[in-house]
């Protein structure tokens, strides 16, 4: 028998199955309970995730949750099902508004299924209703092997798990989710084990994936058992786990991890009880053979992807125009905006609007809600309507206006107007500049006025001829993006494990560590013999110079490798280093291939880049550079006459009045914090 953990602290296999309660009527279930730190999911397109009793016996009911996947087959756990005399399927939001209900007339678990109270493998089922779900109801179809989750998808791939399953407060039986990637995905024939922190290593069962559980993030609990963790593929919704279990602590709490089916490892139990190979009405294939594809199959009539969305029907807009219309009962089909938003998923209904300009004309886009209670985005696509193209964004809390600002500059522009929470009412203004100069991105000239001209406007950021398409391979030598920077000195390379691990070779006259300095010149190469640098070695634990400061906290030790601060990651939205500036607009981005080429100066590469006479780290454009600090710092370039930074000296009778840069004070309270946490 496996065991699923080598305990540091008590913790037991819990299958997500409700525990039972009793009640005297199979509808009047109002004391079961939800999936723990989720939001409620009123989504129409999650109609089809069902609500599942079992009458135990002695007047006892169970609970699990179910997905829809024809318009007559639910796909749950195979811990859920039993007699199906003695099943319910209920449709609905919550035990206490359920619309519709069905009996079951057929069950069956997966042949290889297993089940105890610590282990459970293959687990997995199928129910067969009485009869057709409402025809409202869109079903979602299971994750076909061809599409199946891999390891690629953990950490990565955001699995959205829906059910009724049990809360943190008990509160009663609500349809909720939350968004998590998995953490592993188990595949083949092996168990698998996860070091799961502050708990130890947790072995998997094969063709199961694990999601990590927390108060803050949230979790499976019990009744959530055979729901759905759904994936998008493309732009297809599909059930890619089934909840299985989550691990027990000592007080009875669902926490440290919990365990989903992997669906698309199972693919050929689930077509063989649908009778035949399903149409999947995204995949250009004929699946189920007869001549029909995706949207062209009767199967596919009721498909979230076969009916009309906003991008096929969007209102065109034009200069002035002040538009007023709602998102209540508009399609809600698009979510993901993660290709230009951080922003969670947006799941209410949306309208799109085509916006009708001039080429060059400066736009204000302005979006007002009726209600101070709703919660409406707006969102910029460009070269097509779809979340895919989307280029900009703009997500203010709730009854907030939004606002966004841009140059028509493609013969394709469209407005995106999306639900976060709470659809409602609206109004759309179209405020138009054709007069005010436009940037062109390509001639050469300061179009605007601006003192920046085509690529180093930031008007052109997001133009195709600002953008580098080549980056730089870290580890082969040679200049790939034509930027004159090598491996860890580019922008590109930064943040690779390659760079953020190497150390400097002390003999082969090459910078290894991308710190601006090379063989004997670099600090790393303080303790060996040939190199005789004085003062400060940076590892060993020793004040080597008597100033009192030792290892990092020695400025002698800026260069390190194991001393170096944080720079700017360049493509996540976050000021990374403390510089107030973010992503391209830092000095540490100016060679990032991801960024306009050149965006000021690039500042090591030992040219003028942008015609100023002053090169690399001597132009201001360069202040927000990491590196240069750093190399400023180590040579003692910080106006003290060549001292540590730290040395508050001046000549006599006189005080010093200069204050350091903004940056300069960021950067040396992150050296503060950096030692602080290394100590």
């Amino acid at each position: 028998m496996k065991s699923f953990c080598r305990f540091l602290v008590p913790l037991f296999l819990f299958v997500a199955c409700q525990q039972p309660q009793q009640s005297e009527n199979p509808a009047d279930l109002v004391d079961s309970t939800y999936i723990l730190y989720g939001s409620a999911d009123h989504s129409a397109a999650h109609q089809a995730v069902v609500y599942i009793s079992k009458d135990e016996g002695g007047g006892y009911m169970s609970a699990c949750t179910g997905t829809l996947i024809s318009s007559d087959v639910v796909l749950t756990a195979g811990h859920c099902i039993g007699n199906p005399s003695d099943m319910t399927v209920y449709f609905g939001d919550s035990t206490s508004s359920f619309y519709d209900m069905r009996q079951v007339s057929d069950t069956e678990a997966h042949p290889q299924y297993v089940g105890s109270d610590t282990d459970l493998r293959n687990d997995i089922a199928v129910i067969r209703l009485s009869s057709s779900a409402p025809s409202s109801i869109t079903p979602i179809p299971p994750l076909p092997a061809s599409v199946g989750m891999s390891t690629t998808d953990e950490n990565t791939t955001n699995l959205q798990y829906v059910g009724f399953g049990q809360t943190e407060t008990g509160s009663s039986g609500t349809k909720l989710t939350i968004t998590r990637p998995p953490v592993k995905v188990c595949l083949g024939s092996n168990y698998c084990q996860f070091n799961l922190s502050g708990v130890g290593y947790v072995e998997l069962q094969p063709k199961t994936m694990g999601i990590a559980m927390d108060s803050s993030l949230g979790g499976i609990c019990s009744g959530d058992s055979g729901g759905p963790a759904f994936v998008t593929r493309g732009n297809t919704e599909y059930v890619a786990g089934v909840s299985s279990w989550v691990l027990q602590d000592n007080y009875g709490n669902c926490a440290y991890m919990g365990a989903s089916t992997i669906v698309s490892e199972f693919s050929t139990f689930i077509n063989d009880y649908l009778g035949t190979s399903a149409e999947i009405c995204t995949n250009g294939t004929d699946d189920d053979g007869d001549g029909l594809v995706d949207c062209n199959d009767n199967d596919c009539v009721n498909n979230l992807a076969c009916q009309e969305h906003a991008c096929d029907v969007p209102y065109d807009v034009y200069c002035g125009d002040e538009i007023t219309a709602t998102t209540v009962g508009a399609d809600s089909y698009y979510t993901d905006y993660s290709a230009c938003s951080p922003g969670a998923p947006e799941n209410g209904g949306e309208k799109a609007f085509r916006v009708n300009a001039p080429q060059g004309t400066q736009i204000i886009a302005t979006l007002s809600p009726s209600s101070s209670t709703s919660n409406i985005d707006l969102f910029l696509s460009k070269n097509g309507c779809t979340p895919d193209h989307c280029v900009d964004y703009s997500i203010y809390p709730t009854g907030q206006v939004e606002q966004l600002f841009f140059n028509i500059d493609t013969t394709s522009t469209y407005l995106m107007v999306e639900t976060y929470q709470n659809a409602g009412a609206f109004t759309l203004s179209i405020n138009c500049d054709s007069d005010t100069p436009v940037e062109n991105c390509t001639n050469g000239i300061d179009d605007d006025d601006d003192g920046r001209v085509d690529c180093a406007d930031p008007d052109c950021y997001n133009h195709g001829a600002c953008v580098s398409t080549d980056e730089e391979n870290c580890t082969n030598g040679v200049d790939d993006d034509g930027d004159h920077l090598v491996d860890c000195l580019d922008a590109d390379c930064m943040h690779t494990a390659t760079c953020m691990n190497a150390v400097e070779n002390c003999t082969n006259g090459i910078d290894d560590d991308g710190d601006l300095k090379a063989d004997c010149d670099d600090r790393d190469c303080a303790s060996l013999a040939a190199c005789q640098i004085t003062g400060e070695i940076c590892n060993n634990g020793v004040d080597d110079d008597g100033d009192g400061k030792a290892d990092c906290n020695d400025p002698d030790c800026i260069t390190a490798s194991n001393c170096r601060p944080l720079s700017e990651i360049c493509n996540n939205g976050i000021d990374d280093d403390g510089d107030l500036l973010i992503d391209c607009l830092d000095a540490d981005c100016h060679s990032f291939a991801g960024c306009p080429v050149p965006q000021g100066e690039i500042c090591y590469n030992y040219e003028d880049d942008d015609g100023d006479g002053l090169a690399d780290c001597a132009d201001p454009d360069c202040i927000s550079s990491v590196r240069c600090a750093m190399a400023n710092i180590y040579a003692g370039d910080t106006g003290t006459g060549g001292k540590e930074p730290d040395c508050n000296c001046t000549s006599a009778g006189a005080t010093s009045t200069t204050p350091l840069p903004l940056f300069m004070l960021l950067f040396l309270g992150f050296i503060a914090f950096f030692t602080r946490r290394t100590v």
